[in-house]
């Protein structure tokens, strides 16, 4: 079952079955690879569990963790008590058993608890932490604002087609109603 190599003349001389063993390693060291960087992206943070717990009960839509933990990475750097704050948003949480933001957010203290909740929210629908012209970007096309009305209305600047895709025609938007 060895293989014979004659290095002289170039060949090398595989049995069938060292040339099947040796392709299942290859394709399992390729999905192995493939899942390394997934595994590595979502324990970076030990801070992206309670993070998106939280973001998942401020904001009751189908949330991207990749999203998710750009916005994590922005908030760490402007917030150095961020994970004391997620701990007392999720702590309130539990306490009033919340399914949906409108179980616990009246009883979120105002002050840096609630005003993080804000930023939360804010963004997962803006895509930015802030409302400045400064502020950095963590999402477009997965912005929660173009997604709600994505099958709703024609934002005249975007086009039915979304983001960055100019190629379709928009919907007209005359004649306006008049009030």
């Amino acid at each position: 079952m060895s293989a014979s190599h004659d290095l002289s003349s170039g060949q090398v001389n595989l049995s069938r079955r060292q040339v099947l063993l040796s392709g299942a390693v290859i394709i399992a060291g390729g999905l192995i690879a493939s899942t390394l960087p997934r595994c590595a992206f979502a324990d970076s943070s030990l801070q992206f569990m309670p993070f998106m717990q939280v973001s998942r009960l401020l904001v009751n839509h189908r949330l991207d963790d990749v999203v998710g933990q750009r916005m994590l990475a922005l908030l760490e750097a402007e917030q150095p008590d961020l994970s004391n704050l997620l701990n007392q948003l999720l702590t309130i949480a539990k306490a009033h058993q919340a399914k949906v933001v409108e179980d616990f957010f009246p009883a979120i203290p105002a002050g840096p608890a609630q005003d993080l909740a804000r930023r939360i929210i804010f963004g997962w629908y803006t895509g930015s932490l802030a409302p400045t012209r400064d502020a950095k970007s963590f999402a477009f096309e997965q912005a929660l604002t173009w997604r709600v009305t994505q099958d709703q209305i024609t934002i005249p600047s975007y086009g039915i087609s979304g983001p960055n895709r100019w190629q379709r025609a928009n919907a007209p938007v005359l004649p306006l109603p008049q009030f």
